[in-house]
């Protein structure tokens, strides 16, 4: 793998990796405010 390849999967893998970081705390404060509008039964 020459440089190029390398830097590309680097960028790639961060660019993975701050997305599911951004899409679980978007969903873990989706949750919080469903349960919060929904009183557990």
């Amino acid at each position: 793998m020459d440089e190029s390849q390398i830097s590309s999967f680097v960028m790639w893998s961060v660019i993975t990796g701050v997305v599911m970081v951004i899409t679980g705390l978007s969903y873990r404060a989706y949750l919080r405010t469903k349960n919060n509008e929904i009183p557990p039964s």
